[in-house]
């Protein structure tokens, strides 16, 4: 295949001997040489993104609005990538010039081109265009067998197949089971390889035949006009269609409201995944995060004491991923016996719920009483935290049972990193999840829905999905919506007559606060200063509304409902100065079982008084629906032994306030808050009733609390930017012990 320019035959013969060998030749005007390679990079993205989408649509087919927006989503994001690989491709092309121009500088009377900075330029693009294209074919196999776009994980998988072995693994049949699959599907894959190599070829050369004929000629005839104007004009053409180093284009596009987490996957660019990982790994090297870690606390003693922490008793079989730990034996009332279908799972996070504000009155008023008489009808953990103190440190936490990062979420810098997550872990029951919230998923550019889609959820409905006309306020949609949404997928997957996992995040109580004044206790309340007493009434009737209305209506049936916190009310509220310091993690939860599920034996309402955080919600859904693996990374443990009876008395919860620069441990004698870097911490009890007790960190009498706190801090920082917290190409079967439900026979 060539491009061939009308003044070719008088192109000098020096310059022609001189000019270094190249698979195509590109046209002699360096505009034009940028616009042909610009249309391959285009085309060449674009191209297997229509390979996956018609390889997926059998296995998922999509609605026509779904398939619209994936393609238009997809094709700007290509726009970006082909801009961005352009760009990469003139500075690498200035580089070989500079080298060529200054060998013709000292090496006179030798084969050197005459025209180096052109030459330096087509090779450049070249070189591009193939990694491109070496990017986009390690992308389809990846996603044949991952249905993920490559990440950081098929990076580092990808490092370790031209690495020396360095370790033994923990489980070479597992291992084998998976070389096996991929040889059987030897025959399968030779003919989807083939395939694809046929389509990108078609649809290159398509491309090539469009620029000789069509596109090629139209630009030599605007350039002859007027040289330097055409020239001016396709240069800032190219850079119009954005890079993909231009954050906000990028964020667009993270932002398009497509429900399939498939289709959303399948509108990115794989490009951006493998920059934000360079990106942060590089970051973290110089940054020298790790050596900032390891002088905190030794890493073979944070380890030894997280894993006497979060696992006591415990084996752990791998070095290189220190967390992951067996299962076996760990207390649970499992709710999906071999007669029924397993039980559906509804999650409400509430958006800053502070349990100091429930069963409180103002004004004569009670501003959650729905909530205050659940309580009596439920598992209440009254001694129940966040873990962070946002909320996307919160939803990783509960999600994913891991330790919150000190910094920006997980969530917004690890989403291309290997977790065992909630949807990804219920999938081996047959479970589809789906999550509904009121805002953007790119809210604060938290990268939640690519997290979310790497992580095993089916479906995602944000801000967009609602009508134009929606109420809204300003962080979401109004919760009385958001409400009705989520009480619509309910109905519909219930007719799918399939387990499901279902979790939802309120708006309206997020600062400033406003909500409707329709209710004339929300109009009271209205008149007082504190607005978030206001929006909890408000809550509570909209949240009364939708729990009743799916009770009443047979919705509930074979549920679990678990009502929580995102995180506490935000800012330094309290009585006391103790109570102000940890207030962000108060937030309560409530466990609810549909009677078809409750038995005296697993189940029965209480208030529990043991400790219990966030990163206990995952191992605890994962034992009532008979779900646990028999090897997980989870720091978590399974509270639903204390449904029925007190247990857990050596649980602990750990507490990150990045805000305030602020770590704290809760366990059984009360609460250590600790400021980074500090040489004092801060005692309170469980309750936070009374004042703070100032300590030195060297007291021997909290030096253990320290060492651990310490230790978990260390370990969950530290496992986190090296990608160690579990590897599913080397642990996670998805079907390895765990029998499926079947109806009762007759």
């Amino acid at each position: 295949m060539a491009v061939h320019s009308d003044d070719a035959s008088r192109v000098d013969p020096h310059e022609r001997r001189g000019r270094l060998a190249v698979v195509v030749s590109a046209p002699r005007s360096l505009s034009l040489t940028l616009v042909f390679w610009w249309g391959v990079c285009l085309v060449i993205q674009s191209a297997e993104r229509l390979f996956l989408v018609a390889t997926t649509i059998t296995r998922e087919p999509p609605t026509a609005a779904i398939l619209a927006a994936t393609l238009r989503a997809g094709f700007r994001a290509d726009l970006m990538g082909a801009a961005g690989g352009i760009v990469i491709a003139v500075v690498l092309g200035l580089v070989i010039g500079a080298g060529l121009a200054i060998a013709k500088r000292w090496r006179k009377g030798q084969a050197v081109p005459r025209s180096p900075w052109k030459v330096g330029i087509t090779v450049g693009v070249v070189v591009v265009a193939l990694l491109i294209l070496a990017v986009a074919t390690a992308d389809m196999g990846y996603y044949r067998y991952r249905r993920q776009r490559v990440d950081r994980v098929f990076l580092e998988s990808a490092i370790d197949m031209f690495s020396p072995p360095t370790r033994a693994r923990l489980d070479s049949s597992l291992v084998d089971r998976q070389t096996a699959a991929q040889l059987a599907d030897g025959a399968r894959w030779v003919g989807y390889a083939a395939t694809f190599a046929g389509a990108m070829a078609a649809a290159i050369v398509a491309w090539w035949l469009a620029f000789t004929r069509a596109v090629g000629p139209l630009l030599r005839r605007s350039l002859a006009a007027a040289p330097r104007t055409s020239a001016a004009v396709l240069v800032l053409a190219l850079l119009a269609t954005g890079t993909s180093f231009d954050l906000e284009s990028r964020l667009e596009v993270y932002r398009v409201p497509i429900v399939s987490s498939t289709y959303y996957t399948l509108a990115q660019n794989p490009f951006w995944s493998i920059w934000d990982t360079l990106e942060q790994v590089i970051g973290a090297r110089v940054a020298g995060t790790e050596a900032a870690l390891l002088r905190t606390v030794p890493e073979e003693t944070a380890v030894r004491v997280t894993r006497e922490t979060v696992a006591p008793g415990a084996t752990f079989p791998s070095p290189r991923y220190p967390l992951v730990h067996t299962t076996v034996g760990e207390a649970g009332g499992r709710l999906a016996r071999l007669d029924q279908r397993r039980p559906t799972i509804l999650v409400i996070f509430v958006e800053g719920l502070d349990r100091r504000f429930l069963g409180r009155t103002v004004r004569g008023i009670r501003v959650t009483p729905f909530l205050d008489r659940l309580r009596g009808e439920t598992v209440y953990f009254e001694h129940f935290f966040s873990n962070g103190s946002s909320t996307f440190h919160g939803l990783f936490a509960s999600f994913c049972s891991a330790l919150p990062r000190f910094g920006l979420s997980a969530i917004r810098t690890h989403y291309g990193s290997d977790f065992l997550c909630l949807p990804e872990a219920l999938k081996r029951g047959g479970y589809r999840s789906e999550m509904v919230i009121g805002q953007s998923r790119e809210r604060g550019q938290s990268h939640l829905g690519l997290f979310m889609a790497r992580n095993g959820l089916d479906a995602f409905h944000d801000e967009g999905t609602f009508a134009p006309k929606t109420p809204r306020n300003r962080l979401g949609v109004l919760d009385s919506a958001l409400f009705d949404l989520v009480r619509s997928r309910v109905e519909t997957l219930h007719a799918a007559d399939r387990p499901f996992f279902l979790a939802t995040l309120t708006t309206s109580t997020h600062h400033p606060f406003p909500v409707p004044q329709d209710h004339p206790e929300v109009r009271a309340l209205g008149e007082q200063s504190d607005g978030y007493v206001t929006a909890m009434r408000y809550l509570d009737i909209e949240l009364e509304r939708f729990f009743s209305g799916l009770r009443r209506d047979g919705l509930l049936r074979n549920t679990v409902v678990l009502i929580l916190g995102d995180h506490g009310r935000h800012g330094r509220i309290g009585r006391t100065d103790a109570e102000a310091m940890v207030g962000n993690f108060l937030a309560p939860l409530f466990v609810w079982m549909d009677e078809s599920l409750v038995d005296p034996t697993i189940f029965r309402p209480r208030t529990v008084s043991r400790v219990a955080s966030q990163v206990d919600l995952l191992p605890t859904i994962l034992s009532i629906t008979g779900l646990m693996p028999a090897l997980a990374p989870f720091v978590g443990r399974d509270l639903s032994c204390a449904f029925v009876r007190d247990c857990l008395a050596d649980n602990v919860a750990y507490l990150s306030n990045v805000s305030e620069n602020l770590l704290g441990l809760v366990d059984r004698d009360g609460i250590w808050m600790y400021p980074v870097r500090a040489r004092t911490g801060h005692e309170m009890d469980l309750g936070v009733t009374g004042a703070s007790r100032e300590r030195a960190v060297t007291d021997p009498e909290v030096a253990s609390r320290q060492e651990r706190l310490l230790s978990l801090y260390v370990t969950g920082n530290l496992l986190l930017v090296r990608n160690r917290l579990w590897s599913t190409r080397e642990f996670w079967d998805p079907g390895d012990g765990i029998p499926a439900p079947s109806r009762p026979t007759p």
